[in-house]
């Protein structure tokens, strides 16, 4: 009878259990089951039996231990009692002073309880109750995924408090009621209602944090996003975003995320009503859209998409910070000997006064194959388009190009020839009114050649080791003279450096080709030092010998172009120096320029940036200069990081932006491994966009290990700083 009572109890007793903590079937008789106690006492009148001293209970599904098990056989109940520890397969533990266990071991009160959870949050509460459907009930509960030994009095970093906490195993899912988030002991908000994924799953639908923040232009405006996954499809879930701005209106945001076996498609929609440059209460509309796809035959597509009804409340409200929407869908091919390319695109210029140049082109079909080998080096290149609307002109061109090129070497002289020939043929359907021209059909043969030579010196002792490597090239370009007739919408910013310097044909693009014969010449220096690191040097010009050179937006238009100026010095981690620069050959004046300089000392990161351009050298005819300053720490695991943009354009001194950043740089998180604290500062002066407001703004981002991140995002502007 002794043995039979015990095995009933092991059998009830662990079997029973598995079915109200994971869902399953009950565990057959068949299965191991070890029990062991210092002592063992049964009670044949009672039905009672008790087992005392270290008891043991282990299956395949859980293990308990207990100072004392009391199982009644007639009242279908076990009392645990004194240490009692419940640790599920999952690696959960749950610890007690006592726990009865009823209903056919199915129903459990344990009171109180501490539950140290697989994924190291936890759950303490006076009682816990849990169904004989498995549902877990946490009477005035306490949640928080903060490691800490709260048992021994150490307070968690944050918590929720809640009045009933709820674990269904069937939808896995953690359900709070009434809960309140503390931080440092502080609360910090309310909800009625709260649920997250428990610790068994990666995804799963419900609300996200949402987060709260204050700005003069919103006042008090929240964020509530919802996170949609089914269950049964991998492959795509979706986040719905309702922006709520207590001044300003409202807007919906649904992100959708598909994954397909051959493509990723991620789409933003936006409506909603607000407040813009247009007007108050405007309805507005927005929708960005991307996708890649890897097609048959080794075709690869990138599409994007962008709209916006309004020109300006995407950047607004911080949506999307794009000034011009480029849509467009590109299609492209790579061989080992050719690349093919087809491009379809539409440009939305939110600028509002340049309507006129929101281009089209539909489509661009292009070829490109190539050869290389010991002999010789051929280049074929095919291309047509159609574009419309690109500053007031519709064109189509077809194009082709043929080069050629050859090495030749001659003792330590390398000799490099290269030969050309391409046609194109263009139908101008449209022009603006400035353009006088009414030529539509044009045709345009061209042709050149180019030779060059170029010899490396060497010098070297034990510390220093110097090369040389002038190189001069004669090129000749001959072309159907038809500058007044195709504009030039390819290279109009032209700009001379040593990458386009000894091309036969220094414009790129196929707008402007022009009859002239050109003398480059340049000269590479390669310095290398122990104690001083390596400096790379560059000096080049290009002398036009006859022909012409129009059609381009530079002050310095005659025989000698500028002068191209670069080095690159890289001694040692705590400096680094570069600079470029175009030398006006008439004054030695420089028209533009870009320096830069940055190193690190004793965890110390610095950089500087200045910048330079004469208003003649672009299509806008404004002089332009910008001084970048920053530093930045890294120690233990943070960061820390300021910045200062300068605006030094038409003798000013300007501080058009500033910004101070605290960063948490660890893999975990900053405080107890389930809180980091993020803070940044940034300032901008006056802001050229219309729609975009000088302003003073701090963010401060709050990021809750399980729950996601909570934002405060104040913003003063830049009329209250005084």
């Amino acid at each position: 009878m002794f043995f039979l009572r015990l095995f009933c109890f092991l059998i009830f007793f662990i079997s029973e259990n598995a079915i109200a903590q994971n869902n399953k079937k009950p565990f057959s008789k068949s299965e191991d089951i070890n029990f062991t106690s210092d002592k063992l006492q049964v009670n044949d009148s009672t039905n009672v039996m008790t087992a005392t001293g270290n008891v043991v209970i282990t299956s395949d599904a859980r293990k308990i231990t207990a100072d004392k098990v009391e199982y009644n056989q007639t009242t279908d109940k076990a009392v645990a009692i004194g240490n009692v520890l419940l640790t599920e397969k999952d690696g959960s533990i749950y610890e007690s002073d006592k726990v009865v266990l009823t209903n056919e071991f199915k129903s459990i009160v344990a009171s109180p309880l501490y539950a140290k959870l697989a994924d190291k949050s936890y759950i303490t509460s006076p009682e816990l109750r849990r169904n004989d459907n498995g549902e877990s009930f946490f009477n005035e509960g306490v949640y928080s995924a903060c490691e800490c030994n709260v048992k021994d009095g150490e307070t968690p970093i944050w918590r929720i408090e809640s009045k009933q906490i709820k674990h269904d195993p069937l939808t896995q899912t953690v359900y709070l009621t009434h809960p309140v988030m503390k931080i440092f002991s502080m609360p910090v908000y309310y909800l009625p209602y709260l649920s997250f994924p428990d610790w068994t799953i990666k995804r799963r639908s419900g609300f996200l944090t949402p987060k709260y923040g204050y700005s003069n232009q919103n006042r008090f405006h929240i964020k509530v996003p919802y996170y949609y996954a089914p269950e049964n499809n991998p492959t795509w879930d979706m986040t719905f975003t309702t922006h709520q701005n207590g001044k300003t209106g409202h807007a919906d945001q649904l992100n959708i995320r598909k994954k397909y076996e051959t493509t990723s498609l991620e789409t933003n929609i936006f409506k909603g009503n607000l407040d813009t440059n247009k007007s108050v209460g405007d309805n507005v509309f927005g929708v960005n859209l991307s996708a890649t796809s890897n097609l048959r035959n080794g075709w690869n597509m990138t599409l994007e998409g962008k709209y916006a009804d309004q020109e300006t409340f995407m950047r607004r409200y911080g949506f999307d910070g794009d000034s011009t929407y480029k849509s467009f869908i590109n299609l492209e091919k790579v061989n080992q000997k050719s690349i093919s390319n087809i491009e379809i695109y539409n440009i939305q210029n939110l600028n509002g006064t340049k309507s006129n140049n929101e281009p089209t082109l539909a489509p661009s079909i292009s070829h490109h194959f190539f050869n290389n080998n010991q002999k010789y080096n051929y280049d074929i290149k095919l291309k047509a388009h159609s574009i419309y609307n690109d500053e007031g002109y519709d064109i189509k061109r077809w194009s082709g190009l043929g080069e050629i090129n050859k090495k030749v070497y001659l003792n330590d002289i390398t000799i490099e020839g290269d030969f050309n020939v391409g046609l194109d043929l263009y139908s101008i359907q449209g022009r603006p009114s400035t353009d006088e021209n009414k030529n539509r059909y044009i045709d345009r043969f061209s042709s050149g050649f180019s030779i060059a030579a170029s010899k490396q010196y060497d010098f070297a002792n034990e510390n220093v080791g110097i090369i040389f490597e002038p190189k001069l090239q004669f090129s000749s370009v001959f072309s159907t003279d038809r500058t007044d007739e195709v504009p030039n919408r390819d290279s109009s910013e032209f700009r001379l450096d040593q990458a386009n310097l000894f091309l036969t044909n220094q414009y790129q693009g196929r707008d402007n080709i022009q009859s002239n014969d050109r003398l480059n010449a340049g000269l590479t220096t390669l310095v290398m030092t122990e104690n001083y690191g390596d400096i790379n040097f560059f000096v080049g010009q290009s002398q036009k010998m006859s022909g012409t050179q129009k059609n381009i937006n530079s002050i310095n238009q005659g025989r000698q172009s500028h002068i191209i100026s670069s080095i690159d010095w890289n001694p040692s981690a705590f400096f680094n120096f570069s600079w470029f620069s175009l030398y006006n050959h008439h004054n030695f004046e420089s028209d533009t320029s870009d320096f830069k300089l940055n190193g690190s000392i004793n965890e110390w990161s610095y950089s500087a940036n200045h910048k330079s351009v004469n208003g003649g050298f672009v299509s806008n005819n404004t002089n332009r200069e910008e001084l970048k300053l920053g530093v930045s720490k890294t120690f233990s695991s943070w960061s820390t990081s300021y910045n200062q943009t300068y605006d030094l354009g038409n003798n000013k001194e300007d501080l058009i932006e500033e910004s101070l950043a605290l960063a948490y740089t660890d893999t975990g998180y900053m405080f107890g491994n389930c809180l980091t604290i993020l803070l940044e500062y940034k300032s901008s002066g006056e802001v050229a966009d219309r729609d975009l407001l000088a302003e003073d703004s701090i963010y401060l981002t709050f990021n809750f290990r399980n729950l996601g991140d909570f934002a405060y995002q104040p913003k003063i502007s830049e009329f209250l700083k005084d």
